[in-house]
């Protein structure tokens, strides 16, 4: 008979945490690893998808999130998955153990106070209140979300506004890869991952067609001269595949989330340590000095695709505007 667990209690049936990673105990008693500690999103994808893992009977939260994550994250974009994957995993932590009803309001306000990180905290109790959406009104396995009507910490909107200086001082630095990125980022106004997702079959005589990964939406952003010269540089970079990325590496293939930030991160603290940019930004922020460089917000707000302008005029325009006086 196995021993009952110390540690890791959240754990399902056959998972061990062995020499740094999550591995996997085979009927004929053989390890497999699975990945490393930290990557608990790879984990569970693999039980559910080889492991015949199914989630048992709520008794914790640890369950609900089982549960969510077989029944409710499929359906979600893959963006949002790999985000709300990556909250569930600290969100275990500090509430995996408990019964649903026992999270209290007073339990939300204190993790909202709990250290640094108030952006990163606040999204995390948004995975947790739309988890506990679903255990209230679909699964009946709670009597009410904790979260609604907890008043969040203020949180300070982003301001950063990219200068045509502040551009350049990066572009001059970069590879013709990353300056065709940051061309098409301040042309079309997209997110990152719809830019580094981008198929020559997307591109026609008319313009650049996205579906958006975190909203699904679809926009076409109609074919300009500058939009076509950048375009055709991004044709000259190798290897030369129609029919693949229009943003690719040298072998290639598309360029992962995470690799290309830190390709980004390396040009950019480049420029930061020669002197020519004197304050580090984003490459999000390029989404929002396309939305502020717009002649007006309408115009950046249907390019970016929001579901409002609301949103593009609070967020993401942040230059400043000439308006015309009454008289």
């Amino acid at each position: 008979m196995p021993r009952k667990r110390e540690s890791n209690h959240h754990l399902p049936k056959g998972v061990r945490v062995h020499h740094g990673a999550y591995s996997f105990i085979t009927k004929d008693g053989k390890r497999k690893r699975i990945c490393a500690l930290g990557e608990e999103h790879i984990l569970w994808e693999w039980l559910q998808r080889e492991g015949g893992y199914e989630p048992g009977p709520i008794q914790t939260l640890n369950d609900c999130f089982d549960r969510y994550i077989v029944e409710v994250l499929p359906t979600l974009s893959p963006r949002t998955q790999v985000d709300y994957r990556k909250s569930i995993v600290v969100l275990r932590e500090r509430f995996g153990h408990m019964h649903p009803d026992e999270v209290l309001p007073r339990d939300i306000g204190a993790y909202y106070g709990f250290g640094r990180g108030a952006v990163h905290r606040a999204r995390q109790i948004a995975v947790l209140s739309a988890m506990y959406s679903i255990a209230v009104g679909r699964w009946f396995v709670a009597d009410r979300n904790p979260c609604l009507r907890v008043q969040k910490p203020k949180v300070n909107r982003r301001t950063r506004y990219v200068t045509d200086e502040d551009f350049k001082a990066v572009y001059d630095l970069s590879p013709p890869r990353i300056q065709v990125a940051m061309d098409l980022a301040l042309l079309t106004g997209q997110r990152q991952g719809d830019l580094l997702g981008l198929r020559w079959t997307q591109v026609t005589s008319e313009g650049v067609l996205f579906q958006q990964g975190k909203t699904g939406k679809k926009l076409l952003v109609a074919m300009s001269p500058a939009l076509e010269e950048v375009l055709a540089r991004a044709k000259t970079l190798r290897p030369d595949i129609p029919k693949e990325f229009v943003i690719r590496t040298r072998h290639g293939r598309q360029y992962s989330s995470a690799g290309f930030q830190t390709l980004w991160k390396l040009i950019r603290n480049r420029a930061l340590k020669a002197g020519t940019l004197k304050e580090s930004f984003t490459f999000h922020d390029l989404r929002a000095k396309s939305a502020s460089d717009s002649g007006s917000l309408q115009a950046a707000y249907e390019r970016l695709g929001h579901s409002s302008p609301s949103m593009t005029r609070q967020v993401y325009d942040r230059g400043v505007r000439v308006v015309t006086p009454l008289r």
